[in-house]
């Protein structure tokens, strides 16, 4: 029986570990499997996007290895591709946001397991503008710029030490951004210190958490969340306090389930962070829940 071809792209530049080490082990890992491995180290940005919107379709299954940037280009460049091939995940960045909601895991041949034997899964997917994907958030304001502003070799040697590092630096210069937001035809406005378009359990390494039974990943639906500045220093470290636990003080926080979102910033552009990776600035813009917009391979349902 002729085997499938997976295309297998690995970022030498993220995780601890260096990359070069681990791809020769990835063609063994697949021995005996049904698929016959094509290993590709990614060479900078957008590499791993433009490798797989060029040769998705020549492929069974594409995965990548690295972190969650990485894993954004290749969905972006799987859809833009026009295939729908399903994608496998072994992670290998600092915080892994995606991985640890989606029960993926991190040592490389247990993920390996993982993709050869687990099942193609729809999920929905974030349109961000016209014709950039975010497969878990898009966020901007407070610690979303330490995710992309890091140097890659402070993440690779302090892990995510290094995010809560620069993340505290930023407690001391919020900036409190004036904001107009339709989710769904109701309006929001006010002036926030953090949003986000979110389809996780938790973002930021678990700064913000969901309750597991009100999020669905194949549902169309996606949390927009909305934080205001608290008056008092004390209520702030409170508040964070509380995200982590999933306790939302409605006060200062807005959750509201949705699926087509319209950002209006009124005075100026405002830097986005997608999936961990810096998305641009744009003073308008309109975030949709594509339902069931990419494939990811998890567990199985009597597995998970």
């Amino acid at each position: 029986m002729e085997k499938k071809k997976a295309l297998i792209l690995v970022n030498p530049r993220s995780g601890r570990i260096v990359a070069r080490q681990l791809a020769f082990n990835f063609g063994h890992d697949f021995q005996g499997s049904a698929y016959e491995p094509f290993i590709r180290l990614t060479t900078g940005p957008r590499d791993a996007m433009d490798v797989a919107q060029r040769l998705a379709g020549q492929f069974d299954l594409v995965v990548c290895r690295g972190g969650d940037g990485t894993l954004n280009e290749t969905i972006n460049g799987v859809l833009r591709s026009g295939t729908d091939v399903p994608i496998g995940y072994i992670p290998a960045g600092t915080t892994n946001d995606f991985a640890k909601s989606n029960g993926i895991p991190f040592d490389p041949e247990a993920a390996i397991r993982l993709i050869l034997q687990g099942e193609p899964t729809p999920q929905d997917v974030g349109l961000f503008g016209e014709e950039r994907y975010f497969c878990y958030t898009a966020s901007f304001g407070m610690f979303t710029r330490s995710s992309y502003a890091t140097d890659q070799k402070i993440k690779n040697r302090y892990g995510y030490a290094a995010y809560l590092a620069a993340g505290a630096r930023e407690v001391f210069h919020i900036e409190q951004i004036p904001l107009r937001v339709t989710a769904d035809g109701v309006t929001y406005e006010g002036e926030y210190i953090f949003g986000s378009v979110t389809n996780a359990y938790a973002v930021g390494g678990g700064v913000l958490k969901f309750e597991r039974d009100k999020v669905r990943f194949d549902d169309g639906l996606m949390e927009l969340v909305l934080i205001k500045k608290p008056d008092k220093l004390s209520d702030l470290a409170k508040m964070f306090t509380d995200l982590q636990k999933g306790i939302y003080d409605e006060r200062y926080i807005t959750v509201v389930p949705g699926k087509v979102f319209l950002f209006d910033f009124l005075d100026r552009e405002i830097p986005w962070t997608l999936d961990g990776e810096f998305g641009g600035k744009t003073r308008e813009v309109a975030i949709q829940c594509i339902p069931r917009g990419f494939t990811i391979i998890k567990q199985k349902e009597e597995q998970a």
